[in-house]
Order: structure tokens, then sequence, then C-alpha cells
């Protein structure tokens, strides 16, 4: 019988939060470098859900995750309410024709 390999705690901390967040209604998507190596931001995922009540109205929170015994410091805190109030919101329509996706205002890689 092979032993498993024990599960990174950064890892087991994802699982564990992307059922919570999903149990409450966000959808989440996490931030990884090109190799799949966690990156060096202070920002590690988002949650994001149509406010309750508000079709109009976007709940997105900035996360930054930790597991195992890693505590949370003040500066980390500081660096993510930082994050918050610089995070930038821009429109795009995407309009599939049958045949090709049209994304409105075009997109520019950069």
């Amino acid at each position: 019988m092979r032993s498993r390999k024990p599960v990174p705690l950064k890892r087991q901390a994802r699982r564990r939060y992307a059922r919570t967040a999903t149990k409450n209604g966000f959808q989440l998507a996490f931030f990884e470098g090109k190799t799949g190596a966690p990156r060096t931001g202070i920002i590690d995922a988002v949650v994001f859900r149509i406010a309750r009540g508000q079709a109009d109205v976007l709940d997105l929170r900035l996360v930054q995750l930790k597991g195992g015994s890693a505590g949370v410091s003040g500066a980390e805190i500081a660096r993510l309410k930082k994050a918050c109030t610089t995070v930038t919101v821009n429109w795009l329509i995407a309009a599939f024709d049958g045949e090709t996706l049209h994304l409105l205002p075009e997109m520019r890689k950069g």
C-alpha cells in the first residue's frame, strides 16, 4: 500500500475556504504564478457574488489565505486594506455571434 504525501497547508486552506465561500453563495478564483506556485502579492484569491436583493451590485472580497498556524500581522492587514482601495473596475460585453467571441470594448494585452 502506498502512503499518501501530506497535502501542503495552503492547499488545505484553499479547499476549506472554497467550500465555505460556495456555501455562502460566492464564486471564487485563485491567483497563482505561471508555474502554479503561490504569488508574492497580498491577494491570493477573490470571492464574489451578486449582492443580496440588489441585482446590479457586485459583492467582491479580496482574500489572503492562511494555513496551519500562520498568524496574521498588522502589516498584512494594512496591505490587504490598501489593496481594496486600489481595485480597478471596468465594464466589458462579451458577444458571441455563432462564430466569433467579440469583446467590447476591445481588450488589449498588457
